[in-house]
C-alpha cells in the first residue's frame, strides 16, 4: 500500500490493534482475519476441544496465538510496515481459501470492527502483491517504513 495518495493507505494504530485484542468471543470474520495474519507470521494454531464436536474432537484456533504474539506484540505494526516474506504455495491456497469464504468479506469485516476492517485491506493487498510477484507481474512494492507516517502502515 503506498502512501503517495495513489492507493488507499492505511492508518491502522496501536489503539486499532488493542480494539481487536478486547474482544473476548470475536465474530467469525475477525476469527478468521486474524488466522490468516497467523499464517502470514507462521504462528501456529492452539488445539482446543470442539464444543460443537459429541465426540471431544479437537479444533485448531488461531484467537488466543493472535492475540498472544501479534497483537500483544508491540512491534507488530512495524512488522507490518516491513513485511516482505515470500509465502509458500501452502500459506497462499489456505488464505485464498479464507478469501473465497462470504463470510470473510470487507463489508463484514467493517460490520464487526473498523479496525479489523483496516487490517483486513492491508492483509488483502499484501495477498494481491504476493499473487503478482508469484505470477512475474512486476507487482508494486509495498511503501517502506520511511514513506508513510507513525501511525500508518504500508
Amino acid at each position: 500500500l503506498g502512501c503517495d495518495g495513489s492507493q488507499r493507505s492505511m492508518s491502522l494504530s496501536l489503539r486499532d490493534l488493542s480494539e481487536i485484542k478486547a474482544l473476548k468471543k470475536p465474530p467469525p470474520p475477525i476469527r478468521m482475519l486474524m488466522e490468516v495474519c497467523c499464517m502470514l507470521f507462521n504462528i501456529q494454531p492452539v488445539k482446543l476441544v470442539d464444543e460443537k464436536s459429541t465426540q471431544g474432537r479437537l479444533r485448531l484456533d488461531y484467537w488466543e496465538p493472535a492475540r498472544r504474539y501479534l497483537l500483544s506484540d508491540p512491534f507488530f505494526l512495524h512488522k507490518l510496515r516491513t513485511y516482505d516474506d515470500q509465502l509458500s504455495l501452502v500459506q497462499r491456497a489456505k488464505i485464498r481459501r479464507h478469501f473465497k469464504d462470504a463470510e470473510f468479506t470487507a463489508e463484514r469485516i467493517r460490520n464487526c470492527s473498523k479496525a479489523a476492517h483496516e487490517l483486513y485491506v492491508w492483509v488483502e493487498k499484501l495477498i494481491q502483491v504476493q499473487r503478482q510477484q508469484v505470477h512475474g507481474r512486476g507487482a508494486p512494492s509495498i511503501a517502506s517504513p520511511g514513506q508513510c507516517s507513525a501511525g500508518q502502515v504500508a
